[in-house]
C-alpha cells in the first residue's frame, strides 16, 4: 500500500475526487490501493487549501508582512477601523526592524479579506464631476417642447377640408 510521501499528483487527484464524489475513506483507500491514513491527510489538506499552496512552491521572495505581522496588522485595525492605509502604514513600522511599504500594507489587506467600501485616498466625486453633474441637474428641469408624431402631422392654420 502506498503511503502519503509515495503518492503521485495524479492519485491525490483520484483521492480528491473519489472523496468529493462522496467515497467514504475506505472504499477509496481500497480504489487508489494506498492507506486510508493517506486519503484522511490528502483530503484533509485540499479541504484546508495547503495541498495547493504546497504546489505554488517556495517562488518569489518571502513575504514582506508575515503571520506574525498580519496579526500585529489586523490588531491596528480593531484599534482604528477607519484608520487610512497611510496611518496604518505608520503604526506597523513604529519600533519595527524591517519597515514595509504602504503597498505592501494595501495588498496584505485585501490578502487578509478587509475591504473598505470607501475610498482610501481619493474622493469619489471630483470637482470636475461635480460641476458636470449640477450642470446636468440644471437643464433637466428645463422644459423640453414635447413633440409627438399626431401633432406634426396637424399643422395649425392647414385644415384640409375634404
Amino acid at each position: 500500500m502506498g503511503k502519503r510521501g509515495d503518492l503521485s499528483e495524479f492519485q491525490k487527484g483520484m483521492i480528491i475526487g473519489f472523496r468529493a464524489k462522496g467515497g467514504s475513506i475506505s472504499e477509496t483507500a481500497q480504489f487508489v490501493n494506498c492507506s486510508r491514513a493517506a486519503v484522511v491527510k490528502v483530503y484533509g489538506e485540499w479541504i484546508n487549501g495547503t495541498l495547493a499552496n504546497k504546489r505554488r512552491g517556495n517562488c518569489g521572495a518571502p513575504r514582506a508582512i508575515d503571520v506574525k505581522g498580519e496579526r500585529r496588522l489586523r490588531g491596528c485595525v480593531r484599534e482604528d477601523e477607519h484608520a487610512t492605509v497611510d496611518q496604518l502604514t505608520a503604526r506597523m513600522n513604529q519600533g519595527a526592524s524591517r519597515r514595509v511599504s504602504k503597498t505592501t500594507v494595501q495588498r496584505t489587506l485585501l490578502r487578509m479579506g478587509l475591504r473598505s467600501s470607501r475610498a482610501l485616498t481619493a474622493p469619489l466625486l471630483t470637482k470636475k464631476k461635480l460641476q458636470y453633474r449640477t450642470w446636468i441637474a440644471s437643464h433637466r428641469t428645463q422644459e423640453i417642447p414635447n413633440h409627438s408624431p399626431a401633432e406634426a402631422e396637424e399643422e395649425p392654420g392647414s385644415s384640409d377640408p375634404k
